[in-house]
């Protein structure tokens, strides 16, 4: 697994842990005793099956590295292809289908391209499904402990508890919540599972089927922390709609893998975990 060392990949290797006859190899650029140590990710040792991490999630990032970065991490993924692993797990992202759409979407939709992230996400797809071994996991909104202080997510819980109003962007957007440990059970079967020919390989959705909006968000994180009355402010308002919810039934009929976590229950899980470190 390249990017073991990241946020989903730190959980992706407790799920393999618990398995049995599974011999996990992880690797990363940092100096972690007991694992691979690579400069570039393409010197990635063979295996059976690949796990796939190993890139930058954060837009802002990925647009300011620009063309040099893509060339990068394409090149990268030709030649972990090259190794002939028997399967290779991609870890996509959701952003692809875009934010127009209030249903639910399936891995058959069209996908957009908006911006240097979505534009290398899909490219990258599309060399992991050229192979036969490939098989694409489109996540939606992964949240946990571990997780980037720069999301919403992370914004909100770091003003709870607290007082006076809770600031957010925006408390319109609509977006599925995924728990980073079902997340890290979907990758791994995925990685795992024995598909039936008709569903070998593709396009997975792995996110929830629900769609939360930032301001339920908010409110449902308020209620928990047994702050209720607060008040919500809203720092900028697109007046647009935005949803991106992801229908998970082709995952679930492929492989049997389903979330676990409701999204109440993981905010009440992060809430508790910072009022005992504090």
């Amino acid at each position: 697994m390249t990017g073991a060392s990241g946020f989903l990949g730190g959980h992706v290797l407790r799920v393999l842990a618990s398995r049995q006859n599974i011999e996990t190899i992880a690797v990363t650029r940092r100096d972690i005793s007991g694992w691979i140590r690579v400069s570039d990710y393409s010197k990635s040792p063979v295996g059976d099956v690949l796990i796939h991490l190993a890139e930058d999630s954060d837009r802002a990032q990925v647009a300011e590295a620009g063309r040099a970065y893509e060339e990068a991490v394409h090149a990268t993924l030709i030649a972990l292809l090259a190794k002939g692993y028997h399967r290779v797990v991609y870890a996509s992202s959701a952003v692809l289908y875009g934010d127009s759409d209030t249903r639910a979407h399936f891995p058959s939709d069209p996908v957009q391209m908006n911006d240097t992230y979505s534009r290398i996400k899909r490219h990258l797809e599309l060399a992991i499904l050229e192979s036969p071994a490939g098989v694409v996991g489109r996540l939606a909104n992964v949240y946990g402990p571990g997780m980037s202080q720069n999301n919403v997510m992370s914004t909100l819980l770091r003003q709870i508890p607290g007082a006076g109003s809770v600031a957010v962007m925006d408390t319109s957007p609509v977006r599925d919540f995924l728990w980073v440990e079902d997340a890290a059970e979907g990758v791994v079967a995925l990685a795992l599972n024995h598909f039936r020919k008709s569903d070998h390989g593709g396009v997975f959705n792995l996110g929830t089927g629900v769609g939360t909006s930032i301001g339920s968000l908010v409110s449902i994180a308020l209620e928990i922390a047994g702050q209720p009355g607060r008040l919500v402010q809203t720092k900028r308002s697109s007046g647009r709609q935005s949803s991106l919810v992801l229908d998970f039934s082709r995952t679930m009929s492929a492989c049997g893998w389903r979330p676990k976590t409701s999204l109440r229950k993981g905010l009440a899980y992060l809430l508790h975990t910072r009022e005992e470190k504090t």
